[in-house]
């Protein structure tokens, strides 16, 4: 028990006894008797404050600092044993209250220092001799278990005399350099005795020694590197898949990062741990599984990594964990990984896989280049080998159309999309490099599908037609002979016109636009025209409806009605048609003498040839069945009308040509339609039957021909393009390339007055619209220096001059 004389004690010496009467205070005399006087206003005794010193000056009991020291280092020892304090915590702190007040502060720290070093040390040695020692045999969860335990204990009991010794800590601790607040000495301690008791150096005086000078014990060897070693192999187990304790592992860490060891010993043995296995594991994963099954590892790791920080580690351990397991798992294999897996899954489509490749590869440094390199490269090869393929040329445009779809979907859904600008590039570059493999067979299939779509299709919409060629326009972005494609378009387009073949006028017109737009107006230039004769020539017909009208001529040649439409069309803006000599019917020269007279004498200067291969004609015929309205081609018509006469005898192929002169293999291909087409098209009978037509066939007029409907139109066996008229068209676009070569070095000379060969070839590359070599530029300077344009400088033959 505290004597009574210490409580008094406590109290400052030399204070003052105030005393006071009445309701208002009154000034008293000075004096240390106070005596007090008389007022002569007022008779009536006045009381003053007196103040007097104390008799008897206090003093503490003897031993008052062993007897109150001995006090509460019972309570301590009771705290530190979890035993029940005889003391209330209230006297305790006032028992600390008087030493700091009575300046014993300072011995006050050094006694509980040395106390709870004692303690610490005890609890830690019995830890260190149950198996925590060098020698140790005892399982490494069990041995932590054991260090949790006394750390869990040591927590708890500092934080009980640390509230006995508040006003310690707050009095007098805090006003001294150098010392440590209870809480963290009593950490300090801990510290330093895990060091100490696993050295066999280590001793209780030299962890005082350290936990004096504030120092810090974190020598190798120490009971914490064996905690730290037990804790590694917990986190190895968990990853291999086993069970542990995690709140043992959060409390160990958390134990580990209180005393300060977290960073400087933990976290770099931990993270060396970390790259040593996952290098390991790296290696025998890519042995043993697919790259998906690899990715997905991965990917099960990662998320694993930021489990652990959230569970166990500090926050500010996952950046160099993450880190980490990329470094070791991830980094050395990514180019095989790309290799091995990034075409199989572009063939297959794996959009999801692929996306995962790519936000993996790209936590290495460079690994989102090597994506855009392999994504170039898979597109060029693939590409080419659909280009190249001339088994499937006929499907080569819509299998690059749907190449393509497959590399968009790819690169939205899984490469970032069009924010990444690499990738963008890569599809780019890939495709122009594919489709211009074979420099101009892919320009004249696209034309031709174009050519396909424009004429309509069965259970096609205008608007699913217009998406189509949306998608073409795409792919003619990468063709590098746009004057081939051009040149094909213009003679599909042509036909398309005239003999009224297209789906739709504002498709027509559309696919104009989306050409113009791509590629100016001196590209449609042609194309435009073309639609612009055709309604100069709707307009024509109408002037010319008028005249024969006002002429009194309309219609009407020896009794017969014929309606007349003639487009007329400018030479410059069409394909070259060849000219065809038939024998015109008698019926029809008058209209076409009349309509000529009036063309030439409306536009003076101006020639007119017919082009007897892309008129069509409706004739009328009379069968058993009834009459009939036949739309036929101008070479049908003429065939028809060999059986005009009523004969009913066969009339010979011999016969037909003769009377027609149409070319041979026209006329045979006209027959067949005529005569071998579909069963309701057969206006005619061939004797002997069959497909082909042979000289010594004849025919004669299906008289019993039946069909539903009034008019019929007589389909024409349509020719495929012959490797002639094919030829023609290429030997076309190369005449005119020359003629812009040509063109183009003239103008750069004109204007350079003098340039090298090697110049030269630089400003002509970036003038010309089509691919040109070095040897084709070579040939048309030769021809330009022929014909005196151009001449060689005397002093050095690869320097051009321009003659005026």
């Amino acid at each position: 028990m505290i004597p009574a004389a210490a409580s008094a004690a406590s109290r400052p010496a030399g204070g003052f006894a105030l005393s006071n009467a009445g309701n208002k205070p009154q000034t008293s005399s000075s004096g240390n008797g106070g005596a007090a006087g008389d007022s002569n206003n007022n008779n009536k005794k006045k009381k003053k404050m007196v103040i007097r010193p104390f008799k008897v000056q206090p003093k503490l009991p003897e031993n008052f600092e062993e007897t109150t020291w001995e006090t509460l280092r019972r309570a301590v020892v009771a705290v530190q044993s979890k035993e029940a304090m005889a003391i209330s915590h209230e006297e305790l702190y006032r028992a600390v209250e008087d030493m700091c007040v009575h300046k014993m502060g300072g011995r006050l720290y050094d006694h509980l220092k040395e106390e709870c070093m004692r303690h610490v040390a005890g609890a830690v040695g019995a830890l260190a001799a149950t198996g925590g020692g060098m020698g140790g045999m005892v399982d490494q969860a069990l041995f932590l278990e054991r260090v949790d335990d006394v750390w869990q204990d040591h927590c708890e009991h500092m934080l009980t005399i640390r509230s006995i010794f508040l006003y310690l800590d707050r009095s007098y601790v805090m006003q001294m350099q150098g010392l440590q607040p209870i809480w963290e000495m009593g950490l300090t301690l801990f510290r330093l005795q895990l060091a100490a008791q696993g050295r066999a150096a280590g001793s209780v005086a030299a962890a005082a020694a350290a936990a004096t000078a504030g120092g810090r014990a974190t020598g190798g060897g120490g009971l914490e590197i064996k905690i730290i070693k037990g804790l590694l192999v917990l986190i190895e187990r968990q990853r291999n898949g086993e069970s542990v304790n995690q709140a043992l592992l959060r409390s160990l860490v958390r134990m580990l990062g209180s005393l300060g060891l977290y960073k400087p010993l933990f976290l770099k043995a931990f993270l060396e741990d970390t790259e040593r296995y996952f290098a390991a594991e790296g290696v025998k994963k890519m042995e043993s599984l697919d790259v998906v099954a690899f990715l997905v590892h991965v990917e099960r790791r990662l998320a694993e990594a930021g489990e652990a920080c959230v569970a166990y580690l500090e926050g500010g351990t996952k950046k160099a964990l993450v880190s980490a397991i990329e470094a070791r798992l991830l980094a050395p294999h990514v180019t095989t990984l790309i290799e091995k897996g990034f075409g199989s899954l572009m063939d297959a489509q794996r959009v999801q896989d692929l996306r995962r490749m790519y936000l993996l590869c790209c936590r290495k440094v460079g690994g989102e280049g090597e994506v855009k390199s392999a994504f170039n490269v898979y597109i060029r090869r693939r590409g080419a080998e659909l280009v190249s393929d001339e088994a499937r040329e006929k499907e080569m445009v819509e299998d690059l159309l749907e190449f393509k779809g497959k590399c968009d979907i790819v690169l939205m859904s899984a490469l970032g999309g069009k924010a990444n600008v690499g990738c963008v590039n890569a599809l780019k570059d890939g495709f122009e490099f594919a489709v211009n493999v074979r420099p101009t067979r892919p320009a004249e299939l696209l034309a031709k599908f174009i050519d396909v779509k424009l004429k309509g299709e069965k259970g096609v919409s205008e608007v699913e037609v217009e998406g189509l060629l949306d998608k073409a326009m795409v792919l003619f972005r990468f063709v590098g002979s746009k004057d081939v494609f051009e040149a094909f378009y213009k003679k599909d387009l042509a036909k398309r016109l005239l003999l009224g073949r297209s789906a739709s006028a504002d498709l027509e017109k559309s696919m104009i636009a989306k050409l113009k737009a791509e590629c100016g107006a001196t590209f449609t230039n042609k194309l435009e025209g073309m639609f612009k004769d055709m309604d100069l020539s709707r307009e024509l017909m109408g002037n010319y409806t008028q005249y024969c009208e006002a002429s009194g001529e309309r219609g009407r040649e020896g009794g017969r009605e014929v309606e007349t439409s003639v487009h007329v069309l400018t030479t410059g803006y069409w394909p070259a048609f060849p000219l065809s000599e038939v024998v015109v019917p008698m019926v029809l020269e008058p209209y076409m003498r009349r309509f000529s007279e009036y063309y030439t004498g409306k536009y003076q200067g101006r020639r007119l040839m017919w082009q007897h291969a892309l008129g069509t004609c409706v004739v009328k015929a009379r069968f058993m069945a009834g009459t009939k309205e036949l739309s036929v081609s101008f070479f049908q018509m003429l065939v028809l009308l060999c059986f005009n006469d009523g004969r009913e005898r066969g009339v010979s192929f011999a016969e037909i040509k003769a009377a027609t002169r149409v070319e041979d293999g026209e006329l045979r291909r006209t027959l067949q339609s005529l005569a071998c087409g579909k069963v309701n098209q057969r206006v005619l009978h061939k004797e002997p039957k069959g497909k082909e037509v042979e000289d010594g066939d004849a025919f004669r007029l299906n008289l019993k021909f039946e069909h539903k409907l009034y008019r019929i139109k007589i389909n024409t066996i349509q020719l495929k393009e012959t490797v002639e008229e094919n030829e023609k068209t290429h030997a076309d676009v190369h005449r005119d390339r020359q003629y812009q070569i040509d063109a183009a070095i003239v103008r750069i000379m004109k204007a350079r007055k003098k340039l090298s060969h090697n110049l030269l070839l630089s400003e002509l590359f970036g003038q010309l619209k089509f691919p040109a070599t070095s040897v084709d530029i070579k040939k048309r300077v030769e021809s330009l220096i022929e014909r005196d344009y151009l001449c060689r400088d005397d002093t050095n033959p690869s320097i051009y001059n321009y003659v005026a």
